[in-house]
């Protein structure tokens, strides 16, 4: 038997859930892999997965033994990748990661090129959307989040803050007329995020936490981008992707004295798993890259 392949079967069989889903990421049969897992289970003499017929249910020996494993193969991966036979090679493997979605594709995706440029031996595996995924369930070393993080079983890196702006057409605000206080508001259409159906602004007034309601719900930034340039409504976007509307005259800002709350950006990853080279190289090269912006 190999252990390390079988205790790395074991890992990612607790945290898929399913022989398939482990085959299918691992590229082998789902025989192998539950040969894999028997071949533990034999060694250690004990049951490691009650087997249903439409699920895996990891024993309490599984998940006491899920605890002392997979930091030892995170552990394992981090030194092989920087203490292999040839130290200079830099990091290798797959660095499976997820993001949001617009500020993945605008702010993280143009510097991907670069990242493969200077580390090689590395392939991405990129998840892009707006669910905030489990990253041991999913099987995933890091993510990117925007906003507080209310878990403590993460860590977290902060890379930056996303600066928001209230937006709107020209040809929109000629037809409903242009908001002077975050209270005029309630009389505009607004264009939601998700289930965001309030927006908190800051200025010489003090905070404000306003109601905002309209036609539109969406759950994309991009989306909510393409409305407002179709004058469907009154945004708040990431200054970012504004900025170059409003010099050209494509949208125009409001509110100029109240200030949208910011939100934090930060890398995280499981306070349970020892960081990879590939991901610390990751962590640090994306830093630098906002940083520079």
């Amino acid at each position: 038997m190999d252990i390390t392949k079988a205790y790395s079967t074991f890992v990612r069989t607790v945290e898929a859930g399913s022989f398939s889903a482990v085959a299918r990421e691992l590229g082998v049969s789902q025989s192998a892999v539950s040969k894999n897992v028997a071949a533990l289970e034999e060694s250690l003499g004990v049951q490691l997965f009650a087997r249903t017929t439409r699920k895996l249910h990891p024993t309490n020996e599984a998940l006491q033994l899920y605890e002392h494993a997979r930091p030892l193969l995170d552990t394992l991966d981090s030194l092989r990748s920087s203490a292999g036979k040839n130290p200079q090679a830099g990091p290798e493997g797959i660095l499976k990661m997820t993001m949001p979605a617009s500020f993945g594709r605008h702010r993280v995706m143009p510097s991907i090129g670069r990242f493969l440029e200077r580390f090689p031996g590395v392939k991405l595996d990129i998840v892009i959307t707006d669910t905030v995924l489990d990253l041991i369930e999913d099987g995933l070393e890091i993510g990117i989040r925007i906003g507080n993080l209310p878990s403590n079983t993460l860590v977290a890196r902060p890379l930056g803050i996303v600066e928001y702006i209230v937006v709107a057409s020209p040809e929109y605000l000629d037809r409903r007329g242009r908001p002077e206080s975050p209270l005029d508001l309630q009389n505009h259409s607004c264009i939601v995020y998700g289930s965001k159906g309030h927006w908190d602004f800051e200025s010489e007034h003090g905070r404000q936490n306003i109601e905002v309601a309209g036609d539109i719900v969406v759950n994309d930034a991009d989306a909510i981008h393409q409305a407002v340039l179709d004058g469907l409504g009154i945004a708040q976007i990431p200054t970012w992707m504004a900025c170059g509307d409003v010099t050209a005259g494509r949208l125009e800002s409001v509110l100029l004295d109240y200030y949208p709350i910011p939100e934090p950006v930060s890398i995280v990853y499981p306070q349970t798993r020892f960081l990879t080279q590939r991901a610390r190289c990751f962590i640090d090269f994306l830093a630098e890259e906002l940083r520079r912006r």
